[in-house]
């Protein structure tokens, strides 16, 4: 665990060829705003290497979630990027380069997106679900203060979503991914928004599936493949836990399904899970961790299962990075946090 009042928050930059870790937290005692650096230096020997330690000068509330923004840029060209958190009926968000954060107001039901943007224009971009209405948040970069705008809207609020950005894209291109569950049918969506230009795709999965009560989304995005959906399940049938990532072919407006079942893993014996995908232009390949009713956190494939730590715990949030090889776990407390290989 890492120091309160924010557990551990992740994000990956990256461009397709190179990936820039951080990891943010607040000191338990004093609320202070802080984001370790982190390098992958040796891909093929799983090392990471902590490059700087930046102290934000800024506190956060008592009781805040800190959440560190994901882009689609290298830091170095970006040069620029910010911390948000939530409190009451509003959305901080704080750039380096300013004194003051800056809050955009919150409906009273709006469900907000894993993750906010960085844009190519330094504005941070926030998502979130308003019932069935797509809104965005903007804050600074080239604008003053904030701006809440609506994107799209659809029948109803989706049961999961997730956000990504388009790697190497300077328009603040995000990739707004759903699923919901209909009678046994899994339907999934990936809809491309860049300013006010949406255009979006969606498919329903064959089979009786219902989505797993605690579990993360996955979602790849790439100029060289596919974009991708994929989350946990259970059959309808047997409780058996599938896999099910949908692919979305926007030339051919088609979406296609791949299920796998988790044959290692006995239905109702896990606690939670989240899917993830390494962080690579090629095609996508997603693959799982959980954590089981013993409160270890194991990574299940088709016929066999990992433990990768005996102690996680029930309530596990899954501090994960992923490179274009490797996943890794911010583990420790407060400045001592490092990177640990899994």
């Amino acid at each position: 665990m890492t120091e309160r009042p924010t557990s551990a928050t992740t994000a990956v930059l990256y461009n397709g060829r190179s990936a820039e870790m951080l990891v943010g937290y607040a000191e338990e005692a004093t609320g202070a705003l802080h984001t370790l650096q982190f390098e992958e230096t040796r891909a093929d020997a799983g090392e990471a290497e902590r490059l700087l330690q930046f102290d934000w000068e800024r506190k956060a509330p008592a009781g805040a979630a800190l959440v560190v923004p994901e882009a689609g840029q290298p830091l170095a060209k970006l040069d620029e990027f910010w911390l948000m958190w939530r409190s009451g009926d509003a959305l901080y968000g704080q750039s380096a380069n300013r004194e003051e954060a800056l809050a955009s107001a919150l409906a009273e039901d709006e469900w907000l997106i894993d993750r906010p943007l960085v844009a190519g224009n330094r504005e941070l971009h926030a998502y979130g679900w308003q019932g069935g209405r797509l809104v965005r948040h903007r804050y600074g970069g080239k604008r003053e203060g904030t701006a809440v705008e609506s994107v799209m809207e659809i029948s109803q609020r989706p049961a999961r979503t997730v956000c990504a950005p388009l790697p190497g894209d300077e328009d603040g291109t995000a990739m707004i991914a759903y699923t919901n569950e209909t009678g046994g049918n899994i339907a999934a969506a990936a809809t491309y928004v860049r300013g006010t230009k949406v255009m979006s795709l969606e498919g329903s999965s064959a089979g009786s599936y219902r989505l797993m009560g605690r579990h993360k989304m996955g979602v790849h995005v790439g100029r060289k493949a596919r974009p991708a959906v994929a989350v946990m399940t259970e059959s309808v049938d047997d409780g058996s836990y599938v896999l099910l990532e949908a692919q979305f072919d926007f030339g051919k407006k088609e979406c296609v399904w791949k299920r796998t079942k988790l044959e290692g893993v006995a239905p109702e014996s896990l606690e939670s899970a989240a899917v993830y995908y390494y962080k690579t232009q090629d095609a996508p390949d997603p693959f799982v961790l959980a954590v089981d009713r013993a409160g270890q956190l194991i990574w299940p494939r088709r016929r066999t299962v990992s433990v990768l730590r005996a102690d996680a715990g029930s309530g596990y949030l899954y501090p994960i990075l992923t490179t274009q090889a490797n996943r890794y776990e911010a583990a420790g407390h407060g400045s001592e946090i490092v990177l640990r290989l899994l």
